[in-house]
């Protein structure tokens, strides 16, 4: 019997390695984050009120397990429900549609239940208007860490659907690193120049495993009262990322994930960072 919810991690996993394969083809000069989920789930919303051909193609694209929307609407309910009341992870949809259009009670009833999605009907032609409200409601779903996320130049007279996914996420770590264990050190952005930065320190035992068909280490960062986790990938050479990222499609990072072994301590140095990326996804998204 085939586990959806397996294959839906399966399948996120495939798509979050073939988009970032699409958007460190031009050169890693910038850091990348994404979150593939919330791009599933916003094709989701649109994938649940389609049929035929369409369907197929976004079941195919978004790697879905299946293109029988039940099977589909199961999987997504069954990890809304699971984070429901999660102080960890906090997931927000909704629908935005021209005042005066009416979505198909079915189709309403659907995003309800299965993608715990609200809908909304707004006079896109008062864009500023719109802009506020949908930037006001995902700064709300986020606890503020997302502001300003769309502009009023987005929207106009022949806007006919929004999906918005909005995804806050805030863990402590399972093994925690301690402040006073933190240093400085170098952190090489190539094989010539490095920057100087701050390095959080532990010694635990972590998931940790060596592979070599992708010429990296990986370990497995676990969130404290979660079944959560980081995946840190780390290339073997300074310049192996751009190598990394491309042979990433001949892995399963679930499949990864699942070979490490937490048997002995591992010594882990993690550098702190912040990152902040906005992308349009609209042509990467023709590709995939």
């Amino acid at each position: 019997m085939l586990d959806f919810n397996l294959e839906f991690a399966r399948g996120g996993a495939a798509v979050a390695t073939e988009l970032f394969e699409l958007l460190a083809a031009g050169g890693l000069k910038q850091n990348i984050v994404f979150s593939p989920f919330s791009i599933q789930t916003c094709v989701a919303l649109a994938f649940a009120g389609a049929s035929g051909e369409t369907a197929d193609q976004i079941a195919e694209g978004l790697k879905f397990a299946s293109n029988f929307h039940p099977e589909v609407a199961t999987t997504f309910a069954f990890v809304f429900d699971k984070y429901k009341d999660s102080e960890l992870l906090k997931i927000a949809n909704k629908v935005y549609v021209p005042r005066g259009y009416d979505l198909k009670p079915d189709y309403q009833t659907e995003l309800k239940e299965s993608y715990n999605a609200e809908t909304d009907n707004v006079n896109f032609e008062e864009s500023e208007n719109v802009a506020v409200a949908i930037n006001s409601w995902v700064e709300d779903k986020t606890a503020g860490k997302i502001k300003d996320l769309v502009q009023a130049s987005a929207f106009g007279a022949l806007t006919r659907l929004v999906l918005l996914n909005a995804l806050h996420f805030k863990g402590l770590w399972a093994h925690k690193f301690e402040e006073e264990q933190t240093v400085e050190g170098d952190f090489w952005i190539s094989e010539e120049e490095s920057v100087k930065v701050q390095y959080m320190n532990h010694k635990a035992k972590f998931g940790y495993g060596f592979f070599e068909e992708l010429d990296c280490q990986a370990l497995e960062l676990p969130y404290k009262d979660s079944d959560l986790s980081m995946l840190v990938l780390l290339p073997n050479e300074r310049e192996g990322l751009k190598t990394l990222a491309e042979k990433l499609k001949s892995v399963n990072l679930v499949d990864l994930a699942g070979n490490l072994e937490a048997n002995e301590d591992v010594v882990v140095q993690l550098p702190k960072f912040k990152v902040e990326y906005e992308v349009e996804l609209t042509e990467t998204l023709k590709k995939v």
